[in-house]
């Protein structure tokens, strides 16, 4: 498998992703989740009838909303394979465990692990604030200077 062939892969998290294809990857899945998410889908709910396809269209519409997310969350796995893939083991499982602390763990706790600790609600707040406010802000920070890192290829 060369390294090459997987560059403009949308959803692979094999190979690794050069710079500029990083970028124009990116924006073009930001700018779908940005243009999705201006798009007003409950006026639509009075044209359309039967009230099952309005619920439909919302699944649809969140669906690739999360593909779009994996999208993006593979891009950013396999730029940073690129750059660390030259480097010392250490550091290589440093960025991986940096991946999954910044990219990979604010995903699962707010899709999966957030409703299962509803039972202690301070301890559910306190994560809120520190993924909210914390973690995500410093993994879109880092995901734009991935952009300006030298890798490999």
């Amino acid at each position: 498998m060369s390294h090459k062939q997987y560059n403009n892969n949308f959803f692979s998290y094999q190979g690794t992703i050069n710079r500029k294809d990083y970028v124009i990857n990116m924006l073009i899945v930001v700018a779908l989740l940005i243009g999705i998410y201006f798009i007003r889908f409950d006026n639509f709910a009075s044209y359309i009838r039967p009230e099952f396809l309005y619920k439909i269209l919302l699944f649809m519409v969140n669906l690739f909303q999360f593909v779009m997310l994996m999208s993006a969350i593979s891009l950013v796995y396999r730029r940073i394979a690129d750059f660390s893939d030259t480097k010392s083991i250490t550091f290589n499982n440093c960025m991986k465990n940096f991946f999954f602390f910044l990219f990979i763990f604010p995903i699962l706790y707010l899709f999966c692990i957030r409703y299962f600790i509803d039972i202690i609600p301070i301890i559910r707040n306190v994560i809120d604030l520190i993924v909210i406010f914390i973690i995500v802000p410093i993994g879109i920070i880092s995901s734009i200077i991935l952009a300006f890192i030298k890798g490999s290829q």
